[in-house]
């Protein structure tokens, strides 16, 4: 509903008013794609959209709301059209790394329109993406952010439920099918360039513009989505049309059921915002964060920061920023800013006595396209990384992937980690790479948090321990570097935390 799209227009005058940052090339490693909220300390991630950001490579506004809220911005939103300017179209990398850069996750929506024109664009009709017509340049957005070799939370077509953008359903002569059709295309487009470093964002709008349009008609599936988002706004007395004042849980709560409803994945509300006319808006956004500790599935909170059609702007006043305040302590908004550094390693434990389970996590490089654990990787992956497959599962360490290996599933990385863990347990993750010489350094990550960084040193094996004492699902993510900082293998595993009987 809130999409500036005349934010990148405007901004072209801010990318050619002097010379565009490139930032030093930095991994943000390979963060977790499912984690959960847990229902019951834990707070979802909190991100902003902010006007400008990051066009130019800049997060300032991003740091001068942590400030001024008090609050960590874990998430920084952009947005990007197909159409207008040549730049506005493309990958810009330096807006990417100033996130990644800054220790936040990138969400970009991604919109196939002009944004000089209104919803009705034959150019941009979801058939013609269906068919084919966009193909070579959705192909190069995907190689662009391949190349970035990083995680991008992709947004695209957001709210085709309503009836404002192009690729709205019953708009520009749409239906939900070919919805489906244009993803699903988009989707595999991303897969064969080898763009496995992107997280699709699918994110209708909290309602239904049209019972004939329901937004589950446009659901393209489970192995198309790693995200299930929505945009929910309470617009207040001044737009009665909307709906007048609403409780946060009037504005989602339906909403979130129906997202949950659909599958498994972790949930955002990818654009949030309150009017400060009708109400209380502090009261509305302190219930906020109070309602969301008991949406367990509700993995992030994106607040739309912007004065636009109303106030929504998370500092608009001193009232409303402290209102953003974090009031649990060791939640995960009130993590210190700079995660990078590493804190001391944690001694092994002898009275741990956790249930863990040994797999096989078979993870390739961004650029070679990370298949789902346990799958076999290709040929191609396997030389991406130097390897290849071998008929017994083993990795063949004297290969340079030219060889005429058979195919089979490569022991890349052994994780050993717990299923379940009892509340106020220490959850333990163990782990080992098939080719120690290939890894220099490895980077520990829990609910997408970096928490370790150890140089591999030779050793054979590692272990970290972590006491967690929110109840939910959780992951960690193994991420191993070579000498030249490259990402070269990745894994990850999921347990989960329980009440202590």
């Amino acid at each position: 509903m809130c999409s500036p799209r005349g934010d990148l227009t405007s901004a072209t005058n801010i990318l050619h008013a002097g010379a565009i940052r490139v930032a030093t090339a930095t991994c943000l490693a390979w963060l977790v794609l499912s984690v959960l909220a847990g229902a019951a300390t834990a707070q979802p991630l909190f991100g902003i959209w902010s006007p400008g950001e990051p066009y130019a490579g800049s997060v300032a506004g991003a740091d001068a709301l942590e400030r001024a809220t008090g609050r960590r911005v874990s998430i920084v939103h952009w947005y990007q059209n197909w159409g207008g300017s040549a730049w506005a179209s493309s990958v810009q990398p330096h807006a990417v790394r100033a996130v990644t850069d800054s220790g936040r996750l990138p969400l970009l929506t991604w919109e196939p329109q002009d944004p000089q024109q209104g919803p009705e664009q034959p150019a941009y009709r979801l058939a013609s993406i269906a068919a084919g017509a966009h193909d070579a340049y959705i192909a190069s957005f995907a190689r662009g952010l391949r190349d970035l070799g990083t995680p991008v939370y992709l947004r695209p077509m957001h709210e085709m439920n309503g009836n404002w953008y192009p690729w709205a359903g019953g708009v520009n002569a749409n239906t939900t099918g070919d919805f489906v059709q244009a993803w699903q295309r988009m989707h595999r487009i991303f897969a064969a360039e080898g763009a496995g470093n992107v997280r699709w964002v699918w994110s209708p709008n909290n309602f239904d513009a049209s019972p004939a349009y329901p937004m589950e008609a446009f659901y393209p599936g489970a192995s198309f989505v790693d995200v299930l988002a929505a945009d929910g706004y309470n617009w207040g007395s001044t737009r009665p049309q909307f709906g007048g004042w609403q409780t946060f849980a009037q504005v989602f709560q339906v909403v979130y059921d129906r997202l949950k409803a659909l599958g498994p994945q972790p949930i955002w509300m990818a654009e949030v915002g309150t009017a400060p006319n009708g109400g209380d808006k502090p009261a509305w956004i302190r219930d906020m964060f109070t309602r969301a500790q008991g949406m367990d599935r509700l993995q992030a909170l994106v607040w739309f920061n912007e004065f636009k059609e109303l106030d929504w702007r998370a500092d608009a006043d001193s009232g409303t920023a402290a209102a953003f305040a974090p009031v649990a302590p060791g939640s995960v908004d009130s993590l210190p800013h700079d995660a990078s550094a590493p804190p001391a390693p944690t001694p092994p434990d002898p009275h741990d006595a956790s249930n863990s389970l040994s797999i096989v996590l078979a993870s390739a490089a961004a650029t070679a396209g990370a298949p789902p654990a346990g799958s076999s990787l290709s040929d191609h992956q396997l030389a991406a990384l130097g390897l290849r497959g071998s008929d017994t599962g083993a990795v063949d360490t004297g290969s340079t992937g030219s060889g005429a290996g058979s195919p089979g599933t490569a022991q890349i990385l052994l994780m050993h980690t717990d299923e379940r863990v009892p509340r106020g347990r220490r959850s333990v993750v163990r782990w080992r790479a098939v080719r120690p010489t290939v890894v220099r350094r490895w980077v520990i990550y829990l609910d997408g948090l970096r928490v370790h960084s150890v140089t591999s040193g030779g050793a054979t094996t590692h272990r970290l321990a972590r006491r967690s004492t929110r109840i939910g699902t959780h992951r960690w993510d193994i991420v191993g570097h070579d000498a030249a900082g490259r990402h070269v293998v990745s894994g990850a595993r999921s347990f989960r935390v329980v009440r202590a009987r």
